[in-house]
């Protein structure tokens, strides 16, 4: 399925083409006023000169014909309307000529499902661009905006601030650059109500600064620790009303890295996950226009060409996201698919082969990587677990038989393996049982390292403790000719997912490394890499 995009909210044009939920191509023309601020028919006319232009060059860079669009997708607001007007008449004109149906797109939520692209499964968007400025998480098949600003867009008051200090459009940009220079932190209004927030008072009180005489430099520093500060404290705020423990930067401001680093900051002291998109998907784009209407048109979700229209004032939570299930209905739905796990590269689905029960083990296409790069990368892994499972059973050691491979599909069918995770073991078990498993599990280890086999991805969650005893699963990274580091990467990635999970169990590691010394006879030379590696990635993590 192909569907294109068109962005014109406000002072970009641009068109972006998604096969199947990948991005092809992400062409962006964005407009630039000789002086002073975007004026809303100055953009339109910006966006009517290079429509035709930027369309040719995003379908040429994605190496489709026009022809075969399904459907074309187009921001119908919030935005400028004179700008918002060009762009659905580009797409009414294509879908008259084409014949095809137009999906109209929440700007906003745009941002917010490209952002999920890179991984954030349900997370908190704080959206911050240069008219809108949101805190929104999924809740009751919506979007729902839990705050957000009163007054001004985050990126309209830097541009304005930026205007009147003689910064050239668009000023965040050289905002950033010049707060490096900053070292004394002003006094603006630190204006934060509940979950929204306010910046009309921290323009005015900067530009006053500015002519009181304090360095431009001092004041850019203030403004942006000022109001990402704001912005940080309040996505926590909605984070722990939610309990959500993942967070999405979106929008062009969320290009600022200082605001990246704050963010990240306070994700990190939460334990909650940190994402934000590629830089020029965090700008407005085509390219997030196009996924936001390849997940709609899938769900049902278009109009003819002569309905489409749009809304300056088209605000987030009026958005039916009938492309999203409930948390809940999704688990509810996998189990009734037989689907045991979506993890981060694969889904994996309980089914039968020749009458036995077996698991289906799909490696799914990853929009943010180059097709060929992502092509490549899931054909390795499929072919090289495929093989390594049969080099582990070959030398006595427990794994699922495989029946079946594809590596050009990506998809994987094994033996259906009955047990409980060692993770689960380990939290439950006795401290007598625990002793046991580790020690054969260590054994088992030193064995498959003897056999010049490495596992690649030894945490407790891929060792399965079944009736025949232990069974090593999910060997994706591992080699059939592994060196000593990958063989101290096994036993480094072993202690440090215990340790995590199990902090002051430092005896049961002994045992875990007593019983390696006793199935590898050159364990103590495998024990000496993997300390190295750990001093090595203790000495890389106190240096970022």
């Amino acid at each position: 399925m192909i569907i294109l995009g068109i962005e014109s909210t406000a002072h970009t044009f641009s068109v972006g083409v998604v096969r199947d939920g990948r991005i092809l191509s992400n062409v962006i023309d964005m407009y630039r006023p000789p002086a002073g601020g975007i004026h809303p028919r100055e953009a339109a006319e910006h966006h009517r000169d290079v429509a035709s232009k930027v369309l040719v060059r995003a379908l040429e860079e994605a190496k489709v014909e026009v022809k075969e669009i399904e459907a074309i997708g187009y921001s119908k607001g919030p935005g400028l309307g004179p700008a918002l007007r060009v762009g659905a008449t580009v797409a009414r004109t294509l879908g008259v000529k084409l014949n095809r149906p137009l999906v109209p797109v929440n700007h906003c939520v745009a941002h917010l499902e490209v952002g999920r692209l890179f991984g954030a499964r349900d997370p908190v968007l704080l959206y911050a661009s240069g008219g809108n400025t949101q805190i929104i998480s999924f809740s009751r098949g919506r979007y729902r905006i839990f705050g957000e600003t009163q007054d001004i867009g985050i990126g309209n008051m830097l541009d304005k601030f930026a205007r009147e200090a003689g910064i050239p459009f668009p000023g965040g940009p050289k905002i950033e650059e010049l707060a490096k220079g900053g070292k004394k932190l002003l006094d603006l209004p630190y204006s934060v109500k509940g979950m929204d927030v306010a910046f009309s008072g921290i323009l005015t009180a900067a530009l006053s600064h500015l002519e009181k005489g304090e360095s431009i430099e001092d004041v850019s520093f203030s403004i942006q620790e000022t109001v990402f500060s704001m912005l940080t404290e309040v996505t926590e705020r909605a984070m722990a009303h939610l309990a959500k423990d993942e967070v999405l930067l979106g929008g062009g401001v969320a290009r600022n890295r200082r605001f990246q680093e704050m963010v990240m900051r306070m994700a990190s002291e939460r334990g909650a996950r940190f994402t934000v998109p590629a830089p020029d998907l965090c700008v407005d784009n085509g390219a997030m226009i196009a996924y936001t209407a390849y997940l709609m048109y899938r769900a049902g979700i278009s109009v003819r060409p002569e309905e489409a229209d749009v809304d300056q004032r088209y605000r987030t939570d009026q958005v039916d996201v009938l492309w999203r299930e409930d948390e809940a209905v999704i688990a509810e739905r996998q189990r009734e698919e037989g689907i045991l796990a979506v993890g981060a590269e694969a889904v994996i689905k309980r089914v039968e082969i020749f009458g036995l029960p077996a698991v289906e083990k799909r490696r799914v296409e990853k929009g943010y990587r180059l097709p060929e790069l992502d092509q490549r990368i899931r054909s390795q892994r499929t072919r090289n677990e495929a093989r390594l499972l049969v080099e582990l059973l070959n030398s006595g050691i427990a794994a699922p038989r495989v029946f079946y491979y594809d590596p050009d599909e990506g998809v994987l069918i094994e033996e259906f393996v009955e047990g409980i995770r060692l993770k689960e073991a380990l939290e439950e078990g006795k401290n007598e049982d625990k002793r046991r498993i580790l020690f054969s599990l260590g054994k088992a280890l030193g064995r498959m390292h003897s056999s010049g086999l490495s596992h690649g991805d030894l945490t407790t969650s891929n060792i399965v403790i079944t009736p025949r005893g232990l069974t090593f699963i999910d060997p994706s990274f591992g080699s059939k000719e592994a060196t000593l580091e990958d063989m101290g990467t096994d036993l480094n990635l072993f202690t440090e997912a215990h340790r995590a999970a199990h902090p002051g169990d430092e005896e049961l590691l002994e045992i875990f490394f007593d019983g390696y010394r006793e199935g590898c006879p050159f364990a103590d030379e495998v024990i000496r890499k993997a300390e190295e590696i750990e001093r090595r990635a203790r000495y890389l993590r106190e240096e970022v």
